[in-house]
C-alpha cells in the first residue's frame, strides 16, 4: 500500500513508506499545507518531498495547487478505512522514552502478534521503542497484561484522548524527540497495516 521511493542511479530512499502515511495524517490535520512546512513536518529535504508529493498526486491521494497541498476523496477514504488517530501523549511508564507519540488504528488487533514487530520497526527509524496495546474488555499489552497495573493515570488519559472500541490497536512510538516518537509510530502503523486489506 505505501511504498518506499529510491533516489534515482540508486542510493538512499528519498522517503519511507511511513513518511506516506504521515504525509496522508499531516495534510489532513491540516486541511491545506505548503511544501516546506510538510517538509518540516516529515524532517525530509524538500526534494523528497516534492517527490513525495508527486507520489501522492500519482495515487490520486492529494491535489497540489498555489494553496498548497490537499487531500482527495480517495485518500480521506483511505484514511477512514484504516480509521486512524493520532495524537501526542503523555503515557507515564508505559513506555521507554519521555516523548510520545500515539496512534491509534480501529479494529486492527488481529494484525498485531506480540508487539515486537511493531517495537523493532520503531527502533529501525530512531525511535527507542514502540508499546503496542490492545483494546478488549479494557487496555491490555499484547501479552493480555491490563496497562492499568503499569500506569492507571496514563491508561486513563489513552482511554480519554481515544475512546477505543474492542478490537482497536494503540501504538505508541517512544524516543527523546517528538518527531522521532512520531516517526516510530506511523513506521509501526505502516507495518501493522500491510496485513490490512484495503
Amino acid at each position: 500500500m505505501f511504498e518506499m521511493e529510491l533516489a534515482s542511479r540508486g542510493g538512499a530512499p528519498l522517503f519511507q513508506p511511513f513518511h506516506i502515511l504521515k504525509a496522508l495524517w499531516c495534510v489532513q490535520q491540516a486541511e491545506i499545507i505548503g511544501r516546506k512546512e510538510l517538509s518540516a513536518k516529515l524532517a525530509i529535504g524538500e526534494g523528497s518531498t516534492r517527490k513525495l508529493i508527486t507520489y501522492l498526486e500519482e495515487k490520486e491521494w492529494a491535489v497540489c495547487t498555489r494553496q498548497g497541498i490537499s487531500l482527495t476523496n480517495s485518500s480521506k477514504n483511505l484514511l477512514n478505512s484504516i480509521g486512524i488517530l493520532a495524537k501526542e501523549v503523555k503515557v507515564g511508564d508505559l513506555t521507554v522514552n519521555e516523548k510520545n507519540f500515539a496512534i491509534c488504528l480501529r479494529g486492527a488487533t488481529s494484525l498485531v502478534g506480540n508487539g515486537i514487530e511493531q517495537r523493532d520497526e520503531a527502533i529501525k527509524v530512531g525511535a527507542s521503542g514502540a508499546s503496542t496495546l490492545i483494546f478488549s474488555e479494557g487496555l491490555k499489552f499484547s501479552d493480555d497484561y491490563e496497562a492499568s497495573s503499569v500506569d492507571k493515570e496514563a491508561s486513563k488519559r489513552i482511554m480519554e484522548i481515544f475512546q477505543p472500541s474492542n478490537g482497536d490497536v494503540i501504538i505508541i512510538g517512544s524516543a527523546p524527540e517528538l518527531i522521532l516518537a512520531e516517526d516510530g509510530a506511523f513506521s509501526a502503523a505502516v507495518l501493522t497495516l500491510a496485513n490490512k486489506k484495503l
